[in-house]
């Protein structure tokens, strides 16, 4: 007989295929709750970034057809038909879209303000008292008056920070007159404009001179401050609150923990990344546990479970346990804050225990589009916050596909595996079209790597939180907790630093099969999720077959072979269909990022000019050899910027444009010159700096003025712009216009590359060269509406290239540039569609441009 040790390790290591995996639905899906979400989800994307008001145009309309559909169906059939029709989907959805219309319209008819809106649009300076409503946030080098980042020199310190503070506004003053406000604003600020002390917390009321400015469509914040003076701060009622005295102070217990425990505990247990250096964050991504140091559903999960279980064990009753729980829920969201995924997290959990206490059983899909409607109703931005988007994907994922994936992989492996697994990927494939509009690469030891701290984020939430409550009791009474609950931090702090340096950590997604394309297969891969989800096991699929009963295959045009395969589908005929669609989505999903992805060498194909898609920023190279180019800024990721030139088979770079100093053009220097060559640089910058950030010592560059002229192998060029002393200029209008000439193929074509240059700016350029003629444009600021329409209409180009990240934030390019550009005739390509655009001229003098699709 084996040792009892032996023993318990194979029956631990067994496949155990008769125990449930978990909480699983009674099989029914709620087509209803589904399409209300997506309605509510839909709308809140595009309404938030138009005017306010179509939001009430949309809110008056539907509710006027709401209200003859209610009118309709008590006057005929009555309300409990309705849920029988097929079209019920439908006009749950067009619930989704009033909620969320009429939330616009509140917020839109609340933050009303002419007076304010017509200060924003001349870039005034006011004198302002504001709350500020969310936690500082930090990012490196100085900052121009866009909240656009600059690159710093060396290391970040405290007089290279930028500070992005939330806020709402109280009142301002303008012409001398005090006016009440209640708009919500981004403050842009130096640390040392707040010489009383450290930045402000939530709550605090801060007072000065700002300069404002409009935000971009689409963000909550209708406004940008720029701080023009030194700030007075005075604590405020939240800040007084014991609660950040507690989150200040489980921060401080945690300093004594060793390795990344005092910057992952505070994360992992309220949300708190302050104090994660930037190495560890982008480790962390890398291995794909970036997730764990956000409060999501897990948190809410197991706090809530733990204190139901603990009221059952002292016999209370279900539903005082239930009370006691989500009064628990309410103080940890005061706790950590209600960010989006906070927000989502808790009102997943408290409807989802209201519905199994309710006998309603364990719906978890429904629990999750009702949270989803819940929150956009209350706070339609959060259609956009990529945060609110993962966790929202990643319990659909779980719900969708998980459950039911466990239970296969129960049958070939162990539980505790097949669960961990299960969970783990379908969270992955979900909220993949999500992380691949943010950054195209994709995590490969994510799943184990998640699986190896599965078993660790319990104690440290648990144990956390009560760690943290502790702290608003004096003595040391918290700190035993903080080091039960901070090593298992700290191990996965480790873990996250060896996951990241493995080979393969972070793969590219290949540029022929672009992030779009992606998108659209793994949506493909939810609709059949969706429809496996829509079947009990063993069963037949109710939604088809109510529809085969009411005669639905009738109505499509009554056609036999539609009637009898929509019957065949009914009697879940479709199952072996839809399980090869799923698996072959998956092989290719899994041969495109495979390992053997990154050891396949890329032809880079014919080109002389190159946009490289390094996301929201510009990096464009032009070719002067066979391994050699010119570059004009190297983007906002040095490893973007590396990969594309390597991709195009640059060695050296002849000479670096650095037009401005703005983070986006010019934080990617150290990828672009790792490993290669570099001959001479030039700059330009309204910050009176002498000294290109980011260089190596021994490599200097020059500040280049008009009339610069130089050539490098088969291109030459001339500076153009900016015209004037840019010194003290917003920096935007210190960006460099070049002119380059390209000569091969026995033809010559040129281009104009003006970095971020505005419209007045620009204007001043024209004026000085009246007869300006180019074959190929590179978009001034992305397709900014500041960058102007005058210089598309005098340069007569072909091409147009717009340098912009997928999915951005600022609403580049906007309508306004892209209309001028088809007036004028332009062939436009953009690296948010078409990835790398390589383009070349041919002997006959046909610009020829590839790119991941064409349009």
């Amino acid at each position: 007989m084996l040792p009892a040790p032996v023993r318990w390790a194979v029956r631990w290591a067994a496949p155990d295929p008769d125990t449930p995996a978990g909480p699983v639905d009674d099989g029914h899906l709620d087509l209803r709750s589904l399409s209300t979400a997506l309605g509510a989800w839909t709308s809140a994307w595009f309404l938030v970034q138009q005017d306010p008001r179509l939001s009430m145009l949309a809110a008056v309309a539907v509710a006027a057809l709401i209200a003859v559909l209610f009118w309709v169906l008590l006057r005929n059939r009555g309300l409990i038909a309705w849920s029988h029709h097929w079209w019920s989907p439908l006009a749950a959805a067009v619930v989704g879209l009033f909620l969320v219309s009429a939330a616009i319209s509140v917020h839109a008819l609340a933050h009303r303000d002419p007076v304010l809106g017509a200060l924003a649009d001349t870039g005034a300076t006011i004198r302002a008292e504001a709350v500020v409503t969310g936690d500082p946030r930090s990012i490196p080098g100085p900052t121009g008056g866009t909240g656009e980042r600059l690159v710093g020199q060396g290391p970040v310190d405290a007089e290279e920070v930028t500070l992005l503070i939330e806020v709402q506004l109280k009142r301002y003053s303008a012409a001398g007159d005090w006016h009440a406000g209640k708009a919500e604003a981004l403050l842009v600020a130096d640390p040392r404009q707040f010489p009383a002390g450290p930045p402000p917390a939530v709550g605090a009321r801060v007072s000065g001179l700002v300069r404002i400015s409009r935000a971009d469509p689409g963000e909550r914040q209708g406004y940008w401050l720029t701080a023009a003076a030194p700030l007075a701060t005075a604590s405020g009622a939240t800040q007084s609150l014991p609660t950040e005295q507690w989150r200040q102070r489980l921060a401080a217990a945690a300093m004594v923990l060793p390795g990344e425990g005092p910057a992952l505990l505070p994360g992992m247990v309220m949300g708190d990344r302050s104090g994660q250096s930037a190495a560890l964050s982008a480790h962390m991504k890398t291995a794909g546990l970036a997730h764990l140091t956000a409060v999501s559903g897990a948190n809410v999960a197991m706090l809530l479970g733990t204190v139901l279980w603990i009221g059952r064990f002292c016999g209370i009753g279900r539903w005082p346990s239930l009370a006691c729980s989500l009064l628990m829920l309410v103080g940890f969201v005061a706790l950590v804050h209600p960010e989006p995924s906070v927000i989502r997290a808790a009102v997943m959990g408290a409807i989802g225990a209201l519905a199994v206490y309710a006998g309603r059983g364990r719906q978890a899909l429904t629990a999750l589009c009702v949270c989803v409607v819940a929150v956009l109703a209350w706070d339609p931005w959060y259609a956009r916050e990529p945060a609110f988007q993962l966790s929202a994907l990643a319990t659909a994922g779980i719900v969708l596909v998980g459950l039911r994936l466990a239970r296969l992989g129960r049958r070939i492996m162990p539980g505790w595996l097949a669960d961990g697994v299960a969970v783990s990927a379908s969270a992955q494939l979900f909220c993949l079209p999500v992380l691949l509009g943010m950054t195209p690469a994709f995590s490969l030891y994510s799943i184990p790597a998640n699986i190896i701290s599965a078993p660790l984020v319990p104690p440290i939430t648990v144990l956390g939180t009560l760690a943290l409550v502790l702290c608003g009791l004096p003595g040391p009474w918290a700190q035993p907790l903080v080091w039960a609950a901070g090593l298992p931090a700290s191990w996965i702090g480790a873990l996250g630093h060896f996951v990241a340096t493995l080979p393969g950590a972070m793969l590219p997604w290949p540029d022929a099969f672009g992030s779009r394309a992606a998108a659209v297969l793994l949506a493909i891969l939810g609709v059949v999720s969706v429809w496996l989800a829509a079947t009990p096991p063993g069963g037949r699929n109710p939604v088809i077959q109510d529809w085969v009963e009411r005669g639905g295959p009738d109505s499509l045009l009554g056609l036999p072979v539609l009637r009898n395969a929509s019957a065949w589908l009914a009697d879940g005929g479709r199952r072996g269909v839809a399980a090869a669609a799923a698996l072959a989505g998956l092989g290719l999903l899994a041969g495109l990022v495979s390992p053997a992805t990154a050891l396949v060498p890329v032809r880079p194909g014919a080109w002389q000019v190159a946009a490289c898609d390094v996301g929201q920023g510009d990096a464009v190279a032009l070719r002067t050899g066979a391994h050699s180019a010119m570059l004009i800024d190297t983007g906002p990721d040095p490893e973007a910027v590396d990969t594309c030139l390597a991709h195009l088979g640059v060695q050296r770079i002849d000479t670096l444009f650095i037009t401005h100093l703005h983070a986006d053009h010019a934080a990617g220097i150290t990828g672009a010159i790792a490993g290669r060559a570099l001959g001479t640089a030039y700059f330009s910058t309204a910050t009176g700096r002498t000294s290109l950030p980011g260089l190596p010592a021994g490599l200097k560059a020059s500040e280049a003025t008009p009339g610069t002229t130089g050539r490098s192998g088969t291109v030459s060029w001339e500076v153009i712009g900016p015209i004037g002393n840019p010194i003290g200029e917003a920096e935007n209008d210190a960006s460099l216009a070049v002119i380059f000439h390209l000569t091969g193929s026995g033809t010559d074509f040129s281009m104009l590359a003006a970095g971020d240059l505005e419209s007045e700016a620009m204007n001043k350029v024209l004026q000085e060269h009246p007869g300006l003629n180019v074959d190929v444009l590179k978009v001034s600021h992305h397709g900014a509406k500041n960058g102007g329409t005058a210089v598309i209409e005098a340069c007569g180009a072909r091409v147009a290239l717009i340098s912009v990240g997928a999915g951005n934030s600022y609403g580049h390019p906007t309508p306004v540039i892209l209309h001028a550009l088809r007036a004028a005739g332009m062939q436009t390509f953009r690296t948010d569609l078409h990835g790398t655009i390589r383009l070349h001229a041919t002997a006959d003098g046909v610009l020829v441009v590839s790119g991941r699709k064409g349009r």
